[in-house]
């Protein structure tokens, strides 16, 4: 027991303090190429494509075709490409 709690928190301690700082910090510098990342219009991207997501498992789940659950995936990757691309 003891030795798994000490595992997780030093893995823990590795992913924080091995990260680049860009990555943990909430407001980087405004000419980083991370900071599109924490903008609102890019987080309601995210919400966007989480629901698109998400209603592509319940279709799938719905139709549970291997054949009609690869074409909504392939769909659903390229739509989400689409949506978070990084031009304006």
């Amino acid at each position: 027991m003891i030795k798994e709690f000490v595992a997780f928190y030093w893995g823990l301690y590795q992913q924080f303090t091995w990260e680049p700082v860009y990555l943990l910090a909430t407001d980087p510098d405004k000419y980083h190429f991370h900071r599109r990342r924490f903008t609102k219009k890019y987080r309601q991207k995210q919400r966007v494509v989480r629901s698109l997501w998400f209603s592509m498992m319940l279709t799938v789940l719905a139709f549970p075709s291997l054949h009609f659950a690869t074409i909504v995936t392939l769909f659903t990757t390229f739509l989400s490409f689409c949506i978070l691309d990084e031009t304006p």
